[in-house]
């Protein structure tokens, strides 16, 4: 368990912190989207991947060879929708038909060969851009994606934590607090009961020092189990290197360092207000995916057109070995082709193209309210601070009277001119007033981290 080098009985929040940030599964998941977003990107640029294959097709007869066909490929995509292909149609044996060689009728054991080399040209649909290429895209701004899903994911985390450790602060402060209050009222039972027994002191007041005994013994009690059980809930968010689940070690208590009160300007209030209209994360995703259905309306808009493929080969033959000449190679030695297609109606396309146009309306639509609630998040956030901090000016101010008033009642009692319901009553005032003054304390803290988590802000 990290504490703070000059005394292991804290748990310090600078250190609890750290250790959530570095071992916590949903941190460690978080930190893993980046590699996942790359891993995307590298599939999607696997489709502009050279590709090689070959086919080897043969037969023979009476042990004889009647033909061998041996066809290797080089397919290479390019990222402005041209194809270039490169080749071999290999030849060989006594029947080998005769479009695969240069003569009508086959000579016996002809070995023919037939290189080539050209393009397979878009153009109509997939000239603009193509599913290839729109997956490129798509996984590039897919990097931006995860990296904002990250930092959402790690700041609601640790905003999470932070209030987890505060919640646990406050809690050890109210059971600090009434801890010393029943120890204090034992001791004056004690004190009461040898006093009536000293003649000094009415019997009645020993039943009302053992009614103030019985209820702080109660306030105890319910300190105590949420003392537990706020230890518990900070417990879930202790984790070591190794991905094991840690538990506070005995003794272990917080410290209050880290909610001390700040000066907030409104220049940084501003800066806030900058940095969540232009970083923060959910802007963040929902602006990568309102361009995500920009690029899918756009393919959706490239494939209302028809369909128009033109290919071009040169190629130079070899027979028996021998090169063929010719003059004028690619004008007189090319394969050519020219495929089309077009649907009648189109009502494929025109449906994608109508989705995509209403998922960008919709996109939006939710961009711009998720702009405002961010807004007025940060206004919400940077108000309760304010309110905090004075409430938290008041209540010391008050804990600081409280206590004077205690005092000088506990005073006038040991004088003989004052009850002991009337210490009773002070002492209860000054420890409420000190509980409310750690729930403030805490909640001035949370609101710290609530700012910067509603401006979004980095909490790593």
């Amino acid at each position: 368990m990290p504490a703070h080098a000059q005394d292991t009985s804290y748990l310090y929040f600078d250190a609890y912190y750290e250790q959530v940030m570095l071992n916590h599964p949903m941190a460690r998941y978080a930190n893993l989207l980046p590699a996942m977003a790359k891993a995307e990107l590298r599939s999607a640029k696997g489709a502009f991947d050279p590709v090689l294959s070959a086919d080897l097709n043969g037969k023979r007869t009476k042990g004889e060879n009647s033909f061998t066909y041996l066809e290797p490929t080089l397919k290479i995509p390019t990222r402005i929708g041209v194809d270039v292909k490169a080749g071999l149609d290999q030849s060989s044996g006594i029947s080998v038909s005769p479009e695969r060689s240069k003569y009508s009728a086959t000579p016996s054991d002809v070995f023919y060969q037939l290189y080539y080399a050209g393009v397979s040209v878009p153009l109509l649909r997939g000239l603009v851009t193509d599913q290839r290429r729109n997956q490129l895209k798509q996984a590039q701004l897919l990097q931006g994606l995860n990296e904002a899903e990250q930092v959402s994911t790690i700041n609601k985390l640790m905003l999470a934590s932070a209030k987890a450790y505060w919640d646990w602060q406050m809690s050890y402060a109210r059971l600090k607090f009434t801890k010393e209050n029943f120890v204090l009222a034992a001791t004056r039972k004690e004190y009461i009961i040898k006093r009536i027994f000293a003649g000094e002191e009415k019997p009645i007041d020993s039943v009302e020092a053992w009614m103030e005994y019985q209820r702080r013994e109660a306030l105890l009690a319910e300190a105590e189990v949420d003392y537990q059980n706020s230890t518990l809930e900070l417990a879930n968010y202790l984790w070591d290197a190794n991905n094991n689940p840690v538990q506070p070690a005995p003794g272990v208590i917080p410290a209050a360092k880290g909610s001390e009160l700040i000066n907030l300007s409104t220049d940084s209030l501003q800066s806030l207000k900058d940095n969540a209209a232009s970083a923060h994360p959910d802007i963040q995703k929902l602006e990568v995916k309102l361009a995500q259905t920009n690029l899918e309306r756009k393919l959706a808009i490239e494939n209302l057109k028809p369909q128009l493929n033109v290919e071009y080969y040169p190629f130079q033959t070899y027979t028996n070995g021998s090169e063929d000449a010719v003059d004028g190679l690619f004008m007189k030695n090319y394969k050519f082709g020219v495929s089309f297609y077009s649907s009648l109606f189109l009502r494929k396309e025109r449906g994608k193209l109508d989705l995509s146009n209403y998922k960008i309306k919709q996109s939006a639509l939710t961009l711009q309210q998720n702009r405002r609630e961010v807004q007025n998040a940060v206004m919400a956030a940077y108000n309760n601070l304010l309110t905090c901090k004075q409430l938290l000016e008041i209540q010391t101010s008050l804990v600081s009277n409280a206590a004077r008033m205690r005092d000088a009642e506990e005073t006038r009692f040991i004088s003989g001119e004052s009850s002991l319901f009337l210490v009773n009553q002070r002492e209860r005032s000054l420890l409420d007033a000190q509980i409310k003054l750690a729930e403030l304390t805490a909640k001035y803290a949370k609101a710290k981290y609530q700012l910067q988590w509603a401006s979004g802000t980095r909490l790593f």
